[in-house]
């Protein structure tokens, strides 16, 4: 499975406002904190804010917060908001697989499973929260001057 950039800076704006739970921080705050462009931020936000994950506070003094505490927020769904099915192939995903004209008699396919099945279950267990209590180093530059 491959994460696409878009994901990985999803992943690190989520990582940024859970580091800072009870914070509101701004798009640019986001953006400079977890090193990603805030053209793509302008993209990203949205998306997370309809998925639910996080809200928004208009005005001077707004900007973004976790709609959720960040033990509720797993890798895996933010994977699959911006990416869909976690498969390595689409012949092993769980819900309407691609037919393939070598299923019968693959030896190929239990193993894609495996590997699906594998990463579903790391992506599963791991919680923003766990992601923050884990970071360090560039992550927590800036936290609590606000």
């Amino acid at each position: 499975m491959w994460i696409t950039k878009k994901t990985d800076y999803a992943c690190r704006a989520l990582l940024v406002l859970s580091i800072e739970s009870d914070a509101l921080l701004k798009l640019q705050e986001i953006a400079t904190r977890a090193q990603v462009p805030i053209s793509f931020l302008e993209q990203i936000m949205p998306q997370l804010r309809g998925a639910g994950l996080v809200r928004s506070e208009r005005g001077p003094s707004g900007g973004y917060r976790l709609n959720h505490a960040p033990a509720e927020i797993t890798l895996d769904r933010v994977v699959r908001i911006f990416q869909g099915p976690v498969a390595p192939i689409a012949c092993a995903t769980r819900n309407a697989p691609e037919s393939c004209l070598m299923e019968v008699g693959c030896s190929l396919q239990e193993t894609w499973q495996e590997v699906r099945d594998a990463t579903i279950e790391i992506l599963e267990r791991t919680t923003f929260a766990v992601l923050a209590e884990r970071a360090g180093g560039r992550w927590l530059a800036g936290v609590g001057t606000d």
